[in-house]
């Protein structure tokens, strides 16, 4: 009898190790991609039309780098016009020169990934008055902005594309450009994700793969 109830025990043991919930892979610690060497940063101006956005063929394209070899200060000044839509486009490469942009955005890696813009030395402006900026990410992730393909950004926002629009004639700001690398997603338990600017509280243990500042001076409209 002993034994028998030494038998039903030590099923039970096996029982309830066996029906342990698996702890979840912790993605911060466990990267399926290269990291960002140095990112190339593209401003094209335009105008949307519906999930479209349309380029300007007389506007002005503006651009500047940053990485590691220089410290991540910014190659080239950035002044965009005034309340001018913006394609933003976000090129990331590898250590070799490679770009890696599909490694952030395919294999679940964009599930917990997300850009921010986060302006900086604005004093008590909030953010309507300083810029806007949309998600326009597509699948597939690598379509052209001349495209019709499906734009995804409201609901699994990236960054690595956006549209974005800075609203204060003449001024001069910063912007903490973040991307991060979450744990095991970027949504909140009511499917909600972050907006553009600010990191919700929920990410709150997450990581940073790019975190740097790059300066803004915006046009007057007589320029």
């Amino acid at each position: 009898m002993k034994k028998i109830f030494s038998l039903l025990g030590l099923s039970m043991l096996l029982l309830i190790g066996g029906c342990k919930p698996e702890t979840p892979n912790d993605e911060t610690k466990e990267k399926n991609h290269q990291d960002t060497h140095s990112l190339e940063v593209v401003f094209t101006p335009g105008t949307m039309e519906g999930d479209k956005f349309v380029a300007d063929k007389n506007g002005k394209v503006l651009k500047f780098s940053a990485g590691v070899d220089t410290k991540w200060i910014q190659s080239n000044k950035v002044e965009p016009l005034p309340n001018v839509q913006y394609f933003v486009e976000i090129r990331h490469y590898s250590a070799g020169g490679s770009l890696i942009n599909g490694e952030l955005a395919t294999n679940g890696e964009d599930k917990i990934h997300q850009h921010f813009f986060v302006p900086m030395d604005t004093g008590d402006l909030p953010i309507s008055q300083i810029i806007d900026y949309r998600y326009l990410d597509t699948d597939p992730w690598d379509a052209p902005m001349t495209t019709d393909s499906k734009v995804i950004g409201k609901e699994n926002p990236l960054g690595l594309k956006g549209v974005m629009t800075f609203k204060t004639p003449g001024m001069s700001f910063g912007i903490r450009l973040r991307l991060m690398h979450g744990r095991a997603t970027k949504w909140n338990s009511k499917g909600e994700v972050s907006p553009f600017y600010k990191p919700g509280v929920w990410t709150a243990n997450a990581q940073y793969d790019v975190d740097f500042k790059f300066n803004v001076e915006v046009l007057t409209n007589n320029n």
